[in-house]
């Protein structure tokens, strides 16, 4: 992660800011800059298909990353694989300095356009930036259309913002109701790598049930998501616990970390199942395929979602999934086919069809074989996905330095 020599907080001054007009560049480097405005980098979905992107992205442009909120970081190691500028926010400056950073920055950089994902930052100074620098280009990737949350701001934005990424359809059209013009919204499906990483051809899955210490006979439900109120982690516990307490064989494989860990922990003590959860609050993205050939199924009880990655990657690799009516999930499983849905206010809705599998092989069979075939017929490809974001954010070829503000 990029770091500044910087004085205490308190004793912040325009040094810092000619710091970054004295960071080394190569002259010879006509890429132009993108700005990457973010809260932060966790592992999650979101995090992940950026991280994607960027890395689709980075021959083309140079890249900044620019995080404004305190919490997990676990994914930066991944980003600064793409760009060795990272700036933190938070560790650097007071809050009153970060417009004045971040405008150091572009002005330094000589910044084409901005992309942002959730940034808060971005939706309360964009106005401010764009005033700065009329010539900046802005786009908003949206990953879910809750009213109160991401999809409020992007729209009180909507003004600033040259595109808005929808990641489905379905928040595309709540982009365009919430009065975003038809031509600034842009739809961008999300999609998944399933003929190379997520091929269950290419995992042992003797070998990835050894790698979580699962026996071969298990039922094992898996779960991934932060630990956090809008994945229902606890939610999960409550689908997943009746099936233990009455199949012996069965086990929960866990992947998530947040400010629920402790209280889900607890919860697991509370139901007597501990025992039998083996729960990751972290795994290198490398051994993701892994972890899903070790589950027979996957149980995702969200409150919010746009188009859940885990689910495309579960489903690539051939794990059913179980999950709440969010999102589009109910537009890519099909119940009984290649998993099942329940209304987002009764997740536990799920335990009886999940259960129904343990034991069942011939029908989880058919539908590991239904889940990967689901994700094949959608065209739900990486590819893809990255050929319409680079397609969107090509770049214009101007001369460094010509850039009007």
């Amino acid at each position: 992660m990029a770091r500044l020599q910087l004085r205490p907080r308190a004793a912040v001054s325009r040094e810092l800011f000619s710091a970054l007009a004295r960071s080394p560049r190569d002259d010879a480097d006509l890429r132009p800059h993108l700005l990457v405005l973010v809260p932060w980098l966790p592992i999650g979905g979101a995090e992940v298909l950026l991280a994607n992107i960027l890395d689709s992205l980075k021959a083309e442009w140079r890249l900044s990353i620019v995080t404004t909120e305190r919490g997990d970081q676990a994914l930066a190691p991944a980003f600064a694989a793409i760009t060795p500028e990272i700036y933190h926010l938070p560790n650097l400056l007071s809050r009153r300095h970060w417009f004045d950073f971040v405008a150091a920055l572009m002005a330094s950089r000589d910044s084409r356009a901005i992309l942002s994902s959730g940034s808060r930052f971005l939706y309360a100074n964009l106005e401010r930036i764009k005033t700065r620098f009329p010539a900046i280009l802005s786009y908003d990737i949206v990953h879910n259309d809750a009213p109160k949350g991401h999809l409020a701001s992007a729209l009180r934005a909507r003004l600033h913002i040259d595109r808005l990424i929808a990641v489905n359809e379905s928040i595309g059209r709540s982009l365009t109701r919430g009065g975003a013009g038809s031509g600034t919204v842009a739809v961008i499906p999300n999609g998944v790598d399933y003929q190379g990483v997520f091929n269950p051809q290419r995992v042992d899955h003797h070998a990835a049930r050894g790698r979580f210490d699962i026996e071969d006979g298990a039922f094992v439900i898996g779960f991934v998501g932060r630990m956090s109120e809008e994945k229902r982690p606890l939610a999960f516990l409550a689908v997943a616990a009746p099936i233990l307490a009455a199949h012996s064989h069965v086990r929960l494989l866990v992947l998530g970390d947040g400010r629920m860990t402790k209280a889900f922990r607890a919860a697991a003590r509370t139901a007597g199942i501990a025992d039998r959860l083996h729960h990751l609050p972290r795994l290198d993205r490398a051994a993701m395929p892994q972890f899903y050939a070790a589950c027979s199924i996957m149980v995702l009880p969200s409150r919010i979602e746009g188009t859940p990655l885990t689910m495309l990657e579960a489903l690539a690799m051939g794990c059913p999934v179980a999950a709440t009516d969010v999102g589009d999930t109910a537009l890519i499983i099909r119940e009984g086919i290649n998993g099942f849905i329940a209304p987002v206010s009764i997740p536990e809705a799920l335990t009886q069809r999940v259960a129904g599998l343990v034991g069942d092989e011939a029908a989880l069979e058919r539908m590991r074989a239904a889940a990967r075939q689901s994700i094949i017929d959608t065209g739900r490809s990486a590819d893809a996905m990255l050929a319409a974001y680079r397609a969107l954010l090509r770049p214009t070829r101007e001369v460094p330095g010509q850039h009007r503000r």
